[in-house]
């Protein structure tokens, strides 16, 4: 992992207690997204950092929290905004920041949980060491359910890899229970089905 990458983890980390004491919001977040997948043993390229997050009251219908976390964070150096999704959108809050100059320009995602299986997934996660760093990382078992509900193309292949990995935090029979209660058993049985086959990942199609 690159070493800015390292620094912002730390610095985000930062923020996120900071946020949490001044604004008094308890906020829970977990990486996800490619470096999330490079910490379990995935190689992946990424050029940002993406977070779940969780908070009560959750800013997804506290606006008053949206505004005072931009603030905040505005005050931090890093340049903020929230992107708001219509009911239909599959990601109804996210906020968006740009870390200041000396962490590369490097831009953050974060994912706020408005499903009560996301919120389930937060409460798993696990911490990691990155280079030295203690950050919290969402689990195996939760990084396989939002990418299969996610559904892309490239989404799939990082399901197959992870169930490539045959990591022993993995269960299989806990992920099909989750998997069928969420309405994504077919495509996770494609993806079984194509690592058992015994070849290299490749795109399962998302039969939803």
């Amino acid at each position: 992992m690159e070493p800015q990458f390292t620094q912002a983890l730390a610095k985000l980390r930062e923020l996120f207690e900071t946020a949490s004491q001044k604004l008094q919001t308890p906020i829970s977040c977990a990486l996800i997204g490619g470096l999330a997948l490079s910490t379990w043993g995935i190689p992946r390229a990424t050029e940002d950092i993406d977070f779940l997050a969780d908070s009560e009251p959750s800013p997804l219908v506290d606006k008053r929290l949206r505004d005072n976390l931009k603030e905040f964070m505005e005050q931090e150096g890093c340049e903020t905004h929230w992107r708001m999704g219509g009911p239909d959108d599959p990601i109804p809050l996210l906020l968006r920041m740009e870390l200041p100059r000396s962490y590369s320009d490097l831009s953050v995602d974060i994912l706020w949980v408005h499903k009560r299986w996301q919120r389930e997934a937060l409460r798993r996660s696990v911490a990691l060491n990155v280079m030295g760093q203690r950050i919290n990382g969402l689990h195996p078992e939760g990084l396989i359910l939002m990418k299969l509900e996610a559904g892309g193309p490239q989404d799939l292949l990082d399901v197959q890899s992870l169930l490539s990995s045959r990591s022993r935090k993995i269960s299989i029979r806990r992920l099909k229970i989750a998997a069928t209660r969420l309405r994504l058993s077919a495509i996770l049985e494609t993806c079984l089905n194509q690592v058992g086959s015994g070849g290299k990942p490749s795109p399962c199609r998302n039969r939803k």
